[in-house]
């Protein structure tokens, strides 16, 4: 490898890193607030300084090369230190608490994650949450109750988004679906985005259904799946390894995705900013394992 100078430019690294997430110069412009000729050109740089291509451009999409992937993993962990050294050296004595809302299917999967980084940037600071379902913790936040939420949206709505997740349908390997029969449907209590999103997938696909569980909580919904009553639709990258997602041969209509975002006290130099910086580095995670699974 030639030598180029150094290495790190973090708007480099940021630009790549948001096109290998977006996998669009469009939507990394959109996302960072610049040109997308910008973009193009850190691009560009970055690739001058490694002297390997990274990135490949078509007309329709964007993907990474071999070396692209391998450089994404060294990316991400320089901007993650960069952030935390930032992070830590700005609000050297931030003190206080702060109040969280969280919802239901990350709370029991990637919370622990995120509880434990934020905790080690500021040991100082208290933490008190709440997880529920999205309109609840929408009502809570209306009701300052806590100072920034993680709730999911679908099509246009409130809220930053910090990825989007693409729902599947899960049950026990126990669990038959019969193409001529209703398809037995696990739910959230209404209103629910997952379940409209569900029920508007069955009827567009011209199948009945029947509501075997309707649940007002996640641990509900996943004790009915698991009892093999149904099956329900839930994140790809939430699924439970006791559950099986249904195979295509259930003939079960595609259901799509929504987006996770971040409501709520969202300036950087605020505790509440700087969970939000914690929760975009841990989505990017969860958007990658469900992109590969």
């Amino acid at each position: 490898m030639q030598e180029h100078g150094s290495l790190v430019d973090i708007d480099e690294l940021r630009a790549f890193d948001v096109v290998a997430t977006r996998r669009s110069f469009s939507q990394a412009a959109a996302e960072i607030g610049c040109s997308q000729s910008t973009i193009s050109q850190r691009i560009a740089r970055l690739e001058k300084r490694v002297n390997r291509r990274l990135v490949g451009r078509t007309t329709r999409q964007v993907n990474l090369t071999p070396d692209g992937e391998a450089m994404l993993i060294y990316a991400r962990s320089i901007l993650a230190v960069s952030e935390e050294a930032r992070l830590r050296l700005s609000r050297p004595g931030l003190k206080g608490i702060l109040k969280v809302g969280i919802e239901d299917e990350f709370a029991t999967t990637r919370l622990p994650e995120v509880l434990g980084i934020f905790r080690m940037q500021f040991p100082d600071f208290g933490l008190k949450f709440i997880t529920g379902r999205n309109e609840h913790l929408r009502d809570v936040l209306r009701a300052h109750e806590v100072d920034i939420i993680l709730g999911k949206r679908h099509d246009a709505g409130s809220g930053v988004p910090l990825w989007r997740e693409q729902l599947v349908w899960i049950g026990s390997s126990s669990v038959q679906i019969d193409p001529a029969k209703p398809v037995p449907l696990i739910s959230y209590l209404k209103p629910s985005i997952t379940r409209g999103i569900a029920e508007a997938a069955l009827l567009s696909a011209r199948r009945q259904w029947v509501e075997v569980a309707e649940c007002s909580n996640l641990l509900g919904k996943l004790a009915a799946a698991k009892a093999g009553l149904g099956v329900m639709a839930i994140g790809r990258s939430f699924h439970r390894p006791t559950l099986d997602e249904m195979p295509k041969e259930a003939g079960l209509p595609a259901l799509g995705a929504l987006d996770y975002v971040v409501e709520g006290t969202l300036d950087t130099d605020t505790a509440a900013g700087a969970f939000r910086a914690v929760l975009s580095e841990v989505a990017k995670r969860s958007a990658s394992e469900s992109e590969s699974n």
